[in-house]
């Protein structure tokens, strides 16, 4: 993505040793139990954990990852298409927004607008109206996840209101 920036090839030999574990639960305990080890979660795991999270530099300064700079990133980002009930993020990996956490990912679900089954259409509905209503953005950060933004929300909101 940088080549200018970063070369494939390492500028000197780690010395250190490295070791790959499965899924973010092996990666968590692999973490917790090294004594001075690197790794990188989710930050879900890396809070239920206890771990210490980096500050990412964005070029605006070093940033803590907090529900509130991850909805700054979130906040920056901008639409990937145009219209209709899409949602979908072009997220700045890039941004110099000040306070914005440079390296998230956004989690999406896809559903139908319609349904067969009016019993499916209900229940979809009724988890997406709460997780996208005040109460469930609040849980959010207790869970390691961050709400989105007010602008995000409520179009969010708006495409979760047409499900039938």
């Amino acid at each position: 993505a940088a080549p200018v920036d970063w070369s494939p090839e390492p500028s000197k030999d780690w010395a250190g040793t490295g070791q790959g574990k499965t899924g973010s639960q092996g990666v968590q305990a692999a973490v917790k139990s090294t004594q001075n080890s690197i790794g990188y979660l989710e930050w879900s795991y890396a809070g239920s954990a206890g771990l210490s999270m980096a500050k990412v530099d964005n070029g605006g300064g070093a940033v803590a990852l907090t529900a509130a700079t991850a909805g700054k990133a979130v906040a920056a980002a901008k639409a990937a298409s145009q219209g209709g009930n899409d949602l979908t993020l072009s997220l700045d990996y890039a941004t110099k927004t000040p306070g914005a956490y440079p390296i998230i990912l956004v989690t999406y679900e896809i559903v139908c607008s319609h349904y067969k089954n009016a019993t499916v259409g209900k229940n979809v509905k009724a988890f997406l109206t709460y997780t996208s209503s005040d109460a469930g953005q609040k849980v959010l950060p207790t869970v390691g996840s961050a709400p989105l933004p007010a602008t995000v929300l409520s179009k969010v909101q708006a495409v979760v209101a047409k499900i039938s």
